[in-house]
């Protein structure tokens, strides 16, 4: 066959293709229905407020929604026509439930939806408690994908007091981060997630940088203090272990071994839903406690995707004890004073001696003498109705006393005890769905 007569015979096997192409993309199109659109305007005290919105229907999750950072309290969502519900969150879980809506999307047609969230509980309000998340990332991760001026609304959206940016190895997501919060009014803290092959740690609060670590921290095998001198040199306060035993970066497999560093603030114990590994966490945190180490334990998402429904941020995070007015500096003060604690969603105001002590603080006594404790406790619903199911007082490590709760929203409970010898106290209270909340220690010494 002649090269011409292979040629011609290839350009129209080419234009028999295009034409088929054609035909199906317009065959579709002409079976395709036109799609209908829900306006979701949500206020709060009369007020637009972010807003996080799941679609469902009984068998799939069909979109994960925000409104836009410069945009409040409205949600624009393009669907096929059906049956739908709308689950519609603005501190879902924490300080109200969701709001859910059944909806039936008509093709070309706007269904529009006013939704005005109940005023719910304030752990701010009530105790002085403004919640953050300490480990969230944007796209400028290589491994995310939230906008980063987005994640301002996506944070707002769960109903955290403080916004706060991670990312990996870089601070290139800073700029436009607190760009928006600015015009937001929103406080953040701007951190770095400083990872090497082995370990991971979030360092806070950094200017933007690149971390420089060497290869054999990057290895898992030297002492990290060059990497976190280098953090401090950028302005870090805080250095924070990160899933101190997830398989993927465990620097906790590095206890007892020469190289282990122990200049670090705060101690992951939930890193995105509760696993074995932030029950190891838990235990160490028990044994750092148990020799005298004063490490803050924090709650923390992790979470990289904003349209990821199954790791939202906010969830777990941590709620810190403020003094005074909000802001960045009396937030971090509190946090390194390890006034704090880490929750699922249980709430809860620890205190001791009448209120003249809270977590991180150091009660003195004389032998024979009693500590006094007491806490309020709240839970709020999250898609449907909710209660606490018990309170666990732990002492050095072993649960002194168990608090059956009813499955009630609200309770309060106290306990005296006559401690023998220096002790630590800490409270454990679980909700009727199993979500959970750690405080930090109120240290109590004998002397």
């Amino acid at each position: 066959m002649s090269l011409g007569r292979r040629l011609r015979e290839a350009r129209t096997r080419a234009k028999a293709g295009a034409v088929f192409l054609l035909c199906l993309f317009m065959s579709a199109g002409a079976l395709a229905q036109p799609a209908g659109e829900v306006t979701v305007q949500a206020t709060l005290g009369g007020a637009p407020v972010d807003v996080k919105v799941v679609v469902r229907t009984e068998d799939a999750v069909h979109g994960l929604y925000y409104s836009l950072w410069d945009a409040p309290g409205t949600v624009r969502i393009v669907l096929a026509p059906g049956a739908y519900a709308l689950i519609i969150e603005h501190g879902a879980g924490f300080a109200r439930g969701a709001e859910v809506r059944q909806v039936t999307v008509k093709a070309g047609e706007t269904t529009r939806l006013a939704v005005e969230f109940p005023q719910g509980f304030s752990a701010a309000e009530a105790w002085g408690y403004y919640s953050a998340d300490l480990h969230t990332h944007s796209g400028a991760s290589f491994d995310g994908s939230t906008p980063p001026d987005q994640l301002v609304a996506v944070l707002l959206a769960a109903g955290l007091d403080i916004g706060f940016l991670s990312d990996h190895n870089t601070g290139n997501g800073h700029a436009p981060f607190a760009a928006a919060a600015a015009q937001r009014g929103f406080p953040v803290i701007l951190g770095i997630e400083i990872i090497a092959f082995r370990w991971h740690w979030n360092a806070f609060p950094v200017d933007a940088y690149v971390p420089n670590i060497p290869p054999l921290v990057m290895m898992g095998v030297a002492s990290p203090a060059p990497t976190f001198a280098e953090a401090r040199a950028r302005g870090a306060q805080f250095i924070q272990v990160a899933h101190p035993y997830w398989a993927g970066a465990p620097y906790f497999e590095a206890l007892g071994k020469p190289f282990f560093d122990p200049n670090f603030e705060l101690v992951e114990i939930a890193n995105g839903e509760f696993t074995e590994d932030d029950a190891k966490a838990v235990a160490q945190m028990f044994r750092f406690w148990n020799d005298g180490v004063r490490y803050v334990a924090v709650g923390v998402s992790d979470a990289h995707h904003w349209k990821e429904v199954n790791d939202p941020y906010g969830r777990p995070r941590t709620y810190v004890h403020v003094e005074g007015e909000l802001t960045v500096e009396n937030w971090l003060a509190g946090l390194r004073a390890g006034r704090a604690f880490v929750t699922y969603g249980p709430l809860v105001n620890l205190a001791a001696q009448g209120g003249s002590a809270r977590p991180g603080d150091t009660v003195t006594l004389k032998p024979g003498q009693e500590v006094r404790l007491e806490a309020e406790l709240f839970v709020a619903p999250r898609e449907g109705p909710r209660g606490l199911q018990l309170a666990q007082v732990i002492k050095n490590g072993e649960v002194l006393r168990e608090f059956a709760l009813g499955g009630k929203p609200q309770a309060t409970i106290t306990l005296a005890d006559t401690p023998g010898k220096s002790s630590w106290y800490i409270l454990r209270v679980v909700a009727s769905d199993g979500d959970q909340a750690y405080t930090n220690p109120i240290w109590v010494e004998v002397r």
